[in-house]
């Protein structure tokens, strides 16, 4: 048995409960406060006042110290910590500082080349692989096994923020606007990167996704929906595809911005696609 500590911009299906488990939370700054993200405000919280302060928001990793503490509670001294992908991130250095200067045994830091939803598939799999008995080396060789075929799309609402992060040249973003057209992005060897253009409502550009995501999905694997603001239509398209449901963090959602969806899943290997 082994612990698993993932990061607060993993996301990981509504509803879902784990023993020998934590949450090493990042941080958001709003003007000049900073939050915990999951302790010191909540999603319901952030998402509603994202609108009016998204020009004053900003995200940080945590600290080494943040995640020491998580590894040094643990009762195992095997530990598997995992965060989003370090392309876009420090949290995996952070947290590969905090297992050098860790007392425990064996404490592994993975890179999940991933965000959100996309990395909740791989933090999942692993507690699943876990709870099953699977010994740490085992459950951390499948994950880099899962990591290569893991995807995570996502339709988002407005350009706004992505020009202001400069994730997008102010240009594009103010052509994008006008034309009305929303960015579908992908995640690929951990970076985000464009995947096309769609035109419509997000909600009815997340269902089209889905569909897609279904044709491609390895169905042995988690797959899931995520938003990061309600719509009660989302049940019936879950239900639709029997998917788990999953709300997009803070951290996530300060680049997106509002009304973002998306869709997690491992992809079919190459001979089940033939």
């Amino acid at each position: 048995m082994f612990h698993v500590i993932i990061d607060s911009a993993i996301d990981l299906p509504e509803g879902s409960t784990f023993d020998d488990f934590s949450l090493v939370p990042l941080y958001v700054k709003i003007d000049t406060q900073y939050y915990k993200d999951v302790v010191d405000i909540s999603r319901d919280e952030f998402f509603r006042i994202l609108p009016n302060e998204y020009d004053r928001i900003s995200t940080s990793q945590p600290n080494m110290e943040d995640f020491l503490a998580a590894i040094n509670s643990s009762k195992h001294e095997d530990v598997l910590v995992m965060t989003i992908s370090s392309k876009i991130s420090g949290t995996y250095n952070s947290a590969l500082s905090a297992a050098q200067e860790s007392d425990k045994k064996n404490v592994v830091v993975f890179d999940t080349w991933n965000l959100s939803m996309g990395a909740g598939v791989l933090a999942l799999m692993a507690l699943n692989m876990r709870n099953q008995g699977l010994p740490l080396e085992d459950v951390v060789n499948k994950l880099y096994e899962l990591r290569e075929r893991t995807r995570f799309w996502a339709v988002i609402a407005t350009l706004k923020n992505l020009m202001r992060t400069g994730r997008i040249s102010r240009f594009t973003g103010l052509v994008g606007e006008i034309l009305r057209v929303k960015p579908v992005v992908e995640l690929k060897e951990g970076y985000i990167v464009p995947m096309r253009n769609e035109r419509g409502k997000p909600f009815n550009i997340l269902q089209k996704l889905v569909e897609e995501a279904e044709g491609n999905a390895d169905r042995s694997y988690p797959f899931i929906v995520g938003y990061t603001d309600y719509v009660p239509e989302i049940e019936q398209l879950v239900k639709e595809h029997n998917a788990l449901l999953a709300r997009g963090n803070p951290i996530v959602g300060a680049y997106t911005g509002n009304n973002t969806f998306a869709v997690a899943y491992v992809e079919k290997e190459r001979e089940q696609k033939e």
